[in-house]
């Protein structure tokens, strides 16, 4: 007796195995990118599961398919925690899931793996096994356990579908073709599942989901290679968001926090999810009239020391009012531009023209009508005193004087010097 028999069923999941390794090889130069490390680990678990099933399908003894299904067990049951993951960081953009979390949604599988090897022991996962002769499908009755199992994957899914939906309906409708690749993507292996559990199945005991995966495989890199997903995501306005150097706060219409980036908590020293949830006013001075500042209907613009205990810290706070298609308003952004270094500069430069004005009237200058007497040519200054022409002109002036004698005085004054410098320039000249 042959232990395999290989067929058609079998070369899909091959391909569905190929497909899955290829898309997940596609995505590695992105995986830096929020989200997209998880789904390149879903489509490695998903790969696997295909193979596991892949032999399991093929084998033809009641021991053999259990354990290759207790093999791909390891892909099927790593697959909805990696999807809610995905799912979460997909919507989120900044916010990973904490390493306690990634521990705790790890529990179930491990549970359920060591369960489905040593079901031999127990029976509470698949406490019968029958092979079909005609078509080699093993069809599985279910114990307790695996229905404990299936419930919590198929929680994690629907959530991880609900922050799916919630993520395409707010990205915007330039993402719509992106967000809904990626919904398609997930519900074609969870309709084949449904089929294989509930039916109406048109193979009893046949296990459609890893073909569902062959499809969403195929969907994946398409939309990867023609629309460019995970390069043009809201993730990545979510990057744009958190590495802004202004702080930016978004309100909802009661003016509590719904969103913080990184620059916004560091201005205010604290994490963002502290901030979430709290009134607005919690983080300002009691100086700052925040309720007139926000009643504004569109824009508004304000300056303000931001702590009071450094008052030297200033901020420029810009209001923006965000509105639906209606008109209504569905909350508020606040960014938070730090003014500091500007402020300081410009009263550096306030002081500096304050500086060259006093400067300036000081400059000594000599304009207009001046009075001076008429006989000793003295000048009367604004105070109503009689100056000397040079002490007068040199205050008022940058003028000093060098002195020396007119033709007319020397004659005057010094006739004798006067004649014999004549009588010197006579000679001089003949």
């Amino acid at each position: 007796m042959d232990l395999y028999s290989f067929n058609l069923y079998s070369l899909i999941l091959l391909g569905t195995t190929g497909i899955a390794l290829t898309t997940s090889i596609v995505l590695w130069p992105r995986r830096k990118f929020k989200g997209v490390f998880w789904v390149i680990l879903l489509e490695i678990a998903a790969a696997e599961w295909a193979f596991g099933i892949l032999f399991e399908s093929a084998a033809t003894t009641v021991v053999l398919k259990q354990l290759w299904s207790a093999i791909a067990f390891i892909g099927t049951c790593l697959v909805p925690p990696l999807f809610f993951i995905f799912a979460i960081e997909y919507n989120r953009g900044r916010e990973q899931v904490s390493k306690t979390a990634l521990l705790l949604l790890l529990i179930m599988p491990i549970f359920t793996i060591v369960m489905a090897f040593t079901n031999h022991l127990h029976y509470l996962l698949w406490p019968a096994i029958i092979i079909d002769p005609i078509t080699n499908v093993a069809i599985y009755s279910h114990g307790f356990i695996w229905w404990i199992i299936y419930i919590y994957e198929y929680i994690l899914i629907v959530i991880g579908m609900y922050f799916m939906l919630k993520t395409a309906f707010k990205s915007g409708s330039f993402y719509t073709p992106h967000n809904l690749v990626i919904i398609i993507g997930a519900l074609i292996p969870i309709t084949g599942n449904l089929i294989y559990v509930f039916g109406p199945n048109p193979i009893p005991g046949l296990d459609w989901a890893p073909v569902g995966f062959a499809f969403s495989g195929i969907v994946l890199t398409w939309a990867i290679l023609r629309l460019k997903l995970f390069k043009l995501t809201p993730i990545a306005q979510t990057l744009l968001v958190e590495n802004m150097l202004d702080g930016l706060i978004v309100l909802d219409p009661d003016n509590l926090i719904v969103d913080v980036n990184p620059a916004a908590a560091a201005i205010f020293e604290l994490q963002s999810k502290k901030m979430i949830g709290q009134k607005i006013n919690h983080f300002f001075p009691s100086s700052i009239d925040l309720d007139t500042f926000f009643k504004s209907e569109n824009y508004a613009l304000v300056e303000v020391n931001m702590n009071e205990t450094r008052p030297e810290r200033k901020f420029e706070l810009r209001l923006s009012v965000l509105r639906d298609r209606f008109t209504q308003i569905i909350g508020k952004s606040l960014i938070l531009r730090d003014i500091t270094e500007k402020k300081r500069a410009e009263a550096e430069r306030e002081i500096l023209i304050n500086d060259l004005q006093e400067a300036l009237n000081q400059v000594k200058t000599l304009s207009g009508l001046l009075p001076i007497c008429a006989h000793c040519k003295k000048i009367r200054d604004d105070k109503g005193y009689w100056n000397d022409v040079e002490t007068y002109i040199h205050s008022h002036s940058d003028v000093d004087f060098s002195h020396g004698i007119c033709p007319d005085c020397l004659q005057k004054y010094y006739p004798e010097i006067a004649e014999r410098m004549k009588t010197s320039h006579q000679k001089k000249a003949s």
